[in-house]
C-alpha cells in the first residue's frame, strides 16, 4: 500500500472517486462500490459470480446519490470542475440517477464467506491504480498481511499514546501475552 490517508471532512467536488462497501440485505454478503463523480457512474465490484443481491442496494444508492450531491450544493461548487461542461452530466438534470456498471473479469472467491477480505482487496488494488487479478488470488495470504497491518497499526497507536480526539471513555489497555503454543509469522508486504 502506498500509504492510504482517509480525511473525513472533505468536500466531494475535490474528489475524483468515493470507495463504499455495500451490505447486501437479507445475506452476508458485501460488494464494493465506487462511485466515479467525473463519470457519473456507480462501479461494482462483486466477488462471487452470479450473486445479484447487491443490485437493490446499489439502485437506492444511485437514486439517492443524486439527490445527496444537489443538497450538499456539489453541482454548483465549480472551483475543479464545471459537472455541465462535462459529457456525463450534460443533457441530464440534476436529479438523474447515476449509471452503474457492473465490472466483470475480477477474481472470485471460490468459498461465499471471504467477501469482506475481497472489498478490501480490491479497494486495496484500484486506490493503488493496479489492474484487479482475474486469477492469481491467495486469500489466506492477504488475509494475513492485512491481519499483521492491523496488529501492527494497533501496537503503534499503543506504543506512541495515541489520543483520539473523540469524547468516548477510554478503553482498557490490552495486552498481548505471547504463550508457548503461539506461533509468530513475518509478513512483508
Amino acid at each position: 500500500m502506498q500509504g492510504l490517508c482517509i480525511i473525513a471532512g472533505i468536500l466531494w467536488n475535490l474528489i475524483d472517486k468515493v470507495y463504499v462497501p455495500v451490505n447486501c440485505k437479507g445475506s452476508f454478503h458485501w460488494v464494493l462500490a465506487i462511485i466515479v463523480l467525473k463519470e457519473r457512474c456507480i462501479r461494482v465490484y462483486n466477488s462471487m459470480k452470479g450473486h445479484r443481491g447487491h443490485t437493490d442496494e446499489i439502485k437506492e444508492l444511485a437514486e439517492m446519490l443524486s439527490t445527496y450531491l444537489t443538497i450538499s450544493d456539489f453541482f454548483v461548487k465549480k472551483d475543479r470542475t464545471d459537472w455541465s461542461l462535462l459529457d456525463a452530466y450534460k443533457e441530464k438534470s440534476n436529479q438523474h440517477a447515476f449509471d452503474v456498471h457492473i465490472v466483470d473479469e475480477v477474481v472470485q472467491q471460490s468459498s461465499g464467506t471471504n467477501c469482506d477480505l475481497f472489498v478490501a482487496a480490491y479497494a486495496e488494488f484500484l486506490s493503488d491504480r493496479h489492474q484487479i487479478p482475474s486469477l492469481d488470488f491467495d486469500p489466506k495470504k492477504h488475509r494475513t498481511r492485512y491481519t499483521s497491518l492491523l496488529w501492527d497499526y494497533g501496537v503503534n497507536k499503543a506504543c506512541t499514546g495515541y489520543v483520539s480526539d473523540n469524547k468516548d471513555p477510554p478503553r482498557p489497555k490490552r495486552t498481548f501475552i505471547q504463550s508457548e503454543d503461539t506461533e509468530m509469522i513475518d509478513v512483508e508486504p
